[in-house]
C-alpha cells in the first residue's frame, strides 16, 4: 500500500504595495528606473512563474497608474474628473469617469479627443512605453503638452473602465466572481466611446475637433460615426490613428465612408519603410508605415508626422510649399562643377 506523497508548497515573495517596494523610482523626467541598477521594469522576477509575474506586473502597473492620472489632474494638465454615466452617484452609483481640461465644453476654438486602446487605464497609451521609457511618453502627458501650446482643450476617453468592483471600473470582471456589474452606458469599450461622443462630444461648443485613436479606440469611433455623422462631418476635421483594428465594411453608408478616405490616416507597424503609403483596403483610409515590429512604439515613432497631419488639417500650419522650395533651389549660387557644364553647353550650342 502506497502513502500519497506530500508536496510541500513553496512560498512566493509577497507582491509589494508600493512603487518603492518594488525596489524602482520614477525620476524627474518620467523614467521608470531600478534603484540600484537603474534598468527598466522587469517582467521575469520568478523564472517560469508567469502567473506569479503577471499578478506583480498587474499591480505594479497599477500603481504608475495612480501616479500618472495624480499628474494628469495636478498643474500644469488640470484634468478635471467627469462622473459617467451623467447622474450617477460617486459616492453610492456603479460609475467610471472621463477626464477633460477646464474649458473643452465651452470653447468655441479647438478641441482634441484622445481613445486609448485595450488594456490600459485612463490617461495611457502604452503600459510598455511608460516601463520601457517613461509615463510621459507612455501617458497622454506629452501630446497634452504638444496641443495644449496650439490653444487646444482636450477630452480624454475612459474606454476600459468596463466592469465594477473593489469601488471602482476596471478592464476585466473580478477573477473567481459570479456576479458580474458592468458600468452603465460603458459595458464596452465600444459602448463608451458612443456614449461619450453622445452626451459629451457632440455638445462641445468647439469650431473644430480633432480624433487621435490607438488601437481598438479607432474601431470605437467608427461605430460613433455611424451614430453621430450629423455632427461629425461639420465639426471633425482630423482622425489620426495608430494601429487601428477597425473596418471598412462596418462603417455604414459612401457619405461615413467618403468622411474616412478624406480625414482619417492610420499608421501602422509594417516592414516597409517610414512613412511609405501601404495598399490596404480593409481600413478605408490611408495607411502608413511606421517600420516598428511592436505596435506599442508606432505612436511615438511617428509622432511628428502625427501631429503635422493634425495640425494641417485643424488648420493651425500650412502644408509645405514644395514650389517654395524649388524656388529656393532656382535661387542660389551655381557650383563651379555646373557654371563649368553650363560653359560647354554653350560652346556646343555656338557650334
Amino acid at each position: 500500500m502506497y502513502r500519497r506523497r506530500f508536496v510541500k508548497k513553496e512560498e512566493k515573495p509577497v507582491i509589494p504595495t508600493t512603487i518603492d517596494g518594488f525596489g524602482y523610482v520614477i525620476k524627474e523626467n518620467g523614467e521608470i528606473r531600478h534603484k540600484q541598477t537603474d534598468e527598466p521594469y522587469k517582467f521575469d522576477f520568478l523564472a517560469r512563474d508567469r502567473p506569479y509575474n503577471e499578478e506583480r506586473y498587474k499591480v505594479f502597473i497599477d500603481l504608475v497608474g495612480d501616479v500618472v492620472e495624480e499628474k494628469l489632474q495636478a498643474a500644469p494638465y488640470n484634468f478635471q474628473k467627469v462622473i459617467v454615466p451623467i447622474g450617477a452617484d460617486p459616492s453610492k452609483d456603479v460609475h467610471s469617469y472621463i477626464y477633460m481640461t477646464p474649458n473643452a465644453m465651452t470653447t468655441t476654438d479647438k478641441v482634441i479627443v484622445f481613445i486609448p486602446g485595450n488594456h490600459t487605464r485612463i490617461g495611457q497609451w502604452s503600459r510598455r512605453v511608460m516601463c520601457d521609457e517613461s509615463i510621459v511618453t507612455g501617458s497622454m502627458m506629452h501630446i497634452t503638452d504638444l496641443v495644449r501650446e496650439k490653444g487646444y482643450e482636450v477630452i480624454i476617453l475612459n474606454s476600459n473602465g468596463n466592469y465594477w468592483y473593489d469601488n471602482r471600473a476596471w478592464d476585466a470582471p473580478k477573477a473567481h466572481c459570479t456576479e458580474i456589474i458592468e458600468v452603465p452606458g460603458s459595458e464596452t469599450p465600444e459602448n463608451h466611446c458612443q456614449y461619450v461622443f453622445h452626451h459629451f462630444i457632440r455638445n462641445v461648443k468647439a469650431e473644430k475637433v480633432a480624433v487621435l485613436a490607438m488601437g481598438w479606440g479607432g474601431h470605437g469611433f467608427t461605430l460613433a460615426l455611424n451614430n453621430e455623422f450629423d455632427f461629425i462631418k461639420e465639426h471633425v476635421k482630423a482622425v489620426a490613428m495608430t494601429n487601428s483594428v477597425h473596418a471598412r465594411d462596418l462603417i455604414e453608408g459612401e457619405g461615413k465612408r467618403a468622411f474616412m478616405f478624406d480625414n482619417c490616416v492610420n499608421w501602422v507597424v509594417s516592414t516597409a519603410k517610414k512613412g511609405e503609403v501601404l495598399q490596404d483596403l480593409r481600413y478605408g483610409c490611408t495607411s502608413i508605415s511606421s517600420e516598428q515590429e511592436i505596435a506599442d512604439f508606432t505612436l511615438n515613432a511617428m509622432l511628428e508626422d502625427i501631429m503635422r497631419f493634425i495640425y494641417i488639417k485643424m488648420g493651425d500650419i500650412e502644408p509645405a510649399q514644395e514650389e517654395s522650395e524649388d524656388e529656393d533651389d532656382g535661387n542660389r549660387e551655381l557650383t563651379k562643377e555646373e557654371l563649368a557644364d553650363l560653359e560647354n553647353i554653350d560652346m556646343l550650342s555656338v557650334e
